[in-house]
This record gives C-alpha cells, sequence and structure tokens, in this order.
C-alpha cells in the first residue's frame, strides 16, 4: 500500500497490509523475518520494524471483510482520500478505513472498483491517486488507458563497455533477449566525456561494425545505434552532422556548466534541438533524487520546442533520477511530445530498472501511445 503502491518517485517507508482473521502467525513471521534489523513495535494487528538497508517497513492485519476500504485508504494519498470523503458526504454515506456505510449499515464491495463504483466513479489506478484531476476525469470516464510493463517492446539508452559500462554490447542484448525484448538502442558517451570514456570518432566505426555484426548474428533482436551525446554549453552537438547521421538515435544530454542561468540554459537545450539529427532529451533537468537539485531550465519551453521539432522526451528510469519529473508528462503529452522510458543501465542488472519507469509514466497518466518503447524502435 502506500507510496510503494503509488509508484511515488521517493519512498520514505513500506506499507504493507493483509486481511486475515488470525494475525498472530503473520506478526510472528513478519517481525522474524532476516531483513530485519530492528522490531520497533508488535502488537495484534500492527507491527514496525527497521530492515537491514534502514528502511521503516509497517505491516497491519485486517479482517476480509475490511481490505477492500483499508487497502484503498492505506494506499492514499491523502489528498485523495480527502477528495473521496466529501464526495461519500455529499452522497449521504460516510467512508473511512472500517467500510463505507449508509447511516450504520456496511455497503459491502469485494474490491476497490466496487468501491469506486458505489461512489459513481471509475476505478482509479492507485499511481492516479493524488487529487490532480483524477476523480473529476472517472466521474466523466476520461481516465486514461494507463502503459503496462506488458507493452514494453525494446529498450533505449543502455550503455557498454565501449564507455564507462560494465558489460559488453552483446552481454547487454542477450540480457534483453532474455527478459523478452526485441530491441536494444545502445547509447554510450560522446568524445567530450572523456571521464566517462567517450567515444571519438574511429572507436565509434569500430562499434558500428560490432553492432552491425551482431544483428546478423542475434536472431529475432536488433540493437540500434544509439548516443548519448554532450550538449555543448553553446547549444552545439558533440558530433558534426556527418557522424550524427550515422546513428539511429541521439540522445542529448546536460553533462557540464549546470549552473547556467535559467535562460541560457534553455537556449542551450532548444538550439541542440533544432539540430534534424537530435532525437531525444535524456534526464531533461539533470537532477539526482535527494543529492543534487535540477539545473535551472524552462520546462514548457523545452517541451514546446519538442513538440514543435518532433524531437522525444526521455524519462530517466534510473531510480537516482526520475527525470523527467512525472508532473511534467502531462504536460508533455498534451503537447503531443512522445516519451522514452531508458533505464540508462551501465550492467546487465540496471536493465530492469524500466519498469520503475512504467510506474513514473502511469503516475504522469501516459498511455501505451504516449511511449516510444511500445513501438518497434
Amino acid at each position: 500500500a502506500g507510496s510503494l503502491r503509488r509508484h511515488k518517485e521517493l519512498i520514505r517507508d513500506i506499507d504493507i497490509l493483509v486481511s486475515a482473521e488470525q494475525a498472530t502467525k503473520i506478526m510472528d513471521t513478519f517481525t522474524t523475518l532476516p531483513q530485519v534489523a530492528k522490531v520497533n513495535a508488535k502488537g495484534n494487528t500492527k507491527s514496525a520494524i527497521t530492515l537491514k538497508n534502514g528502511i521503516n517497513a509497517d505491516l497491519r492485519v485486517i479482517k476480509n471483510k475490511e481490505f477492500p476500504y483499508g487497502l484503498q485508504h492505506f494506499s492514499g494519498s491523502k489528498e485523495h482520500n480527502v477528495a473521496l470523503r466529501s464526495r461519500a458526504k455529499k452522497m449521504g454515506l460516510k467512508m473511512n478505513e472500517y467500510g463505507l456505510f449508509k447511516g450504520k449499515k456496511l455497503i459491502v464491495c469485494k474490491n476497490e472498483a466496487e468501491l469506486y463504483q458505489k461512489l459513481k466513479l471509475d476505478y482509479i489506478p492507485p499511481e492516479l491517486r493524488e487529487n490532480t484531476g483524477e476523480i473529476e476525469a472517472a466521474e466523466k470516464h476520461q481516465l486514461p488507458k494507463l502503459i503496462e510493463q506488458k507493452d514494453i517492446q525494446g529498450v533505449f539508452h543502455v550503455h557498454s563497455n565501449y564507455s564507462d559500462g560494465a558489460n559488453s554490447i552483446e552481454e547487454m542484448a542477450r540480457q534483453c533477449m532474455k527478459m523478452g525484448f526485441k530491441y536494444m538502442v545502445l547509447a554510450d558517451h560522446s568524445q567530450s566525456a572523456f571521464y566517462a570514456n567517450g567515444l571519438k570518432p574511429a572507436r565509434l566505426k569500430k562499434q558500428h561494425k560490432e553492432i552491425d555484426q551482431l544483428n546478423k548474428k542475434l536472431k529475432g533482436f536488433k540493437i540500434l545505434k544509439g548516443i548519448e551525446c554532450d550538449i555543448l554549453p553553446n547549444g552545439q552537438l558533440d558530433y558534426p552532422d556527418e557522424i550524427l547521421k550515422t546513428f539511429d538515435y541521439v540522445f542529448g544530454a546536460i553533462h557540464t556548466k549546470f549552473k547556467m542561468p535559467e535562460k541560457e540554459m534553455t537556449e542551450r537545450i532548444i538550439k541542440a534541438m533544432q539540430n534534424k539529427y537530435f532525437s531525444i532529451l535524456t534526464h531533461p533537468t539533470g537532477r539526482l533524487l535527494l543529492s543534487r537539485e535540477p539545473y535551472p531550465v524552462n520546462l514548457e519551453k523545452v517541451i514546446k520546442a519538442a513538440a514543435k521539432y518532433g524531437k522525444a522526451i526521455e524519462i530517466n528510469c534510473n531510480p537516482q533520477r526520475f527525470d523527467l519529473d512525472w508532473r511534467w508528462c502531462k504536460v508533455a503529452k498534451e503537447n503531443g511530445v512522445k516519451i522514452v522510458l531508458s533505464p540508462d543501465s551501465h550492467r546487465i542488472d540496471t536493465i530492469s530498472d524500466i519498469y520503475y519507469g512504467v510506474g513514473i509514466a502511469r503516475r504522469g497518466w501516459l498511455e501505451k501511445k504516449d511511449v516510444l518503447n511500445t513501438g518497434p524502435g
């Protein structure tokens, strides 16, 4: 339940809800798990622990008949719940974590969908429950059909040991194949990124030759040629056009001069977007959650420029980034800008970060048609 179920970008703690008539064995098991560092509280219906990774986790056990109401309540958000209760009150009903009542009589609901139905609403997925228009949309049957994990056909923006990745191109590709994907867009660093072993033109040729060979070898799978290309302070891209045209996708990235004034940074990005070979703006604000603030940039202008020039914007699915922020996904969608989900993976074991991005995309009201990964690549 809680913020984890809603796929928030920052999770303070973990809320777990269980329906059962007897809680003793459940509490005993929960408080003695090998992952537990400390038991903070243990009761008949609620226990609290601290995990070895430092995260707190709470477990509640509620009766079976209370589960739909409890799950909805403890999933939140607080703002969404306040709005729902206000709606229930206007309908002559009372709503809390124990049930939906007409007077003292419980209105029986088998699941959350039935609970929302009793409030004359379409079912609202947890990711949308932030009181940002989802209740009004549910009332009008206008909720989006949110993107799902099964919709993802390919992986954009992975690195190899040609730059700062730990694995070979083939190892990254085979991991993508193992996970059921149909294609992978390689995007190692460009030449100015010397700190990340960025690729000079001669090494690019070697890499492209290897990709061509692997595409003949790996049946039923395709590796696309991409580059994470530095956007230089003057808005130029890190290679001349004769090199840029050899890529299937050019990911424009800011890696330097983060303290530029907002106007200059915005102009820098928009100028880069005007290059006909520029494809996707990657980690568009440069933020690192809990450690680095976004650089100053006017995202509204950047999104409008992306729409004007036909460029896509990335949700970087690395849990330290989640950049583009979900709040801007709706704006991108309204402007017709496609989104790309990218794990920015430097190792085979982080390709799965793309699934975190699906959660962020869902929070941003994105549908299958809004995300390039759902297409053929």
